[in-house]
């Protein structure tokens, strides 16, 4: 399912705080995976990356569930596959309405929707458009926004519109994709289903091409 295992939990006989036991991630988290690798990640490993974190949420959305939380920090990289981690905010579906006067902001702002940065409560479709940044950032392997500061005014910049550079030779396919992700109006975003379902039927035909030469391919199929 590619969602990290969580073994058991243990506390600190000194401290009293508690520890959880979690399946070991040899690679860490897909930000410092993206760091270290940035001048030899292959287009095949990009994909199986991208593959593996949309089944990863949609297998959470099949339950009902909502992440809340979602950005690299979150996602973990084994030997072979990635895996989605940190489950401390996650939600089911169902108890939006009953929750929506919270009004408490928390999450990494460049991964949060523009209605949850507005005080809005999170639905299946703000982890999308979580979803589309994190498709983008694995593309690019550049964190977005990461030449600004990550404050209010980048805050309203994101809820005017402002998104991260798309990298100019992504496919046409896969880059309207992310667009809809991170669509502004949550509505209009396709579900993570959707999401994993079109990255099925594209990528994995397309493979360990180079970044150019998939890029071509890609537009000439549509």
């Amino acid at each position: 399912m590619c969602i990290i295992k969580c073994f058991g939990i243990t506390q600190d006989p000194i401290t009293n705080n508690y520890t959880l036991v979690l399946q070991y991630m040899v690679n860490g988290d897909l930000r410092k995976y993206l760091k270290r690798t940035a001048n030899i990640i292959t287009w095949d490993q990009r994909l199986n990356k991208i593959y593996d974190i949309c089944l990863a949420l949609n297998n959470i959305h099949v339950h009902e569930l909502i992440h809340k939380d979602l950005h690299p920090g979150n996602i973990f990289i084994g030997s072979t596959f990635a895996y989605i981690g940190d489950f401390g905010f996650c939600m089911p579906a169902n108890e939006i309405l009953s929750n929506s006067t919270k009004k408490n902001i928390y999450g990494v702002m460049p991964y949060m929707a523009p209605e949850i940065l507005r005080g809005k409560p999170h639905t299946l479709a703000s982890d999308v458009y979580s979803l589309g940044v994190i498709i983008n950032e694995i593309i690019t392997v550049i964190p977005p926004f990461n030449n600004q500061p990550h404050d209010h005014y980048l805050a309203l910049d994101i809820c005017r519109g402002l998104r991260p550079n798309i990298r100019e030779e992504t496919p046409t396919s896969l880059e309207n994709l992310i667009k809809k992700c991170w669509d502004a109006i949550p509505e209009n975003r396709p579900t993570s289903e959707e999401v994993f379902h079109t990255l099925s039927y594209h990528l994995n035909a397309y493979k360990s091409i180079p970044l150019k030469r998939l890029s071509y391919n890609f537009n000439e199929s549509q």
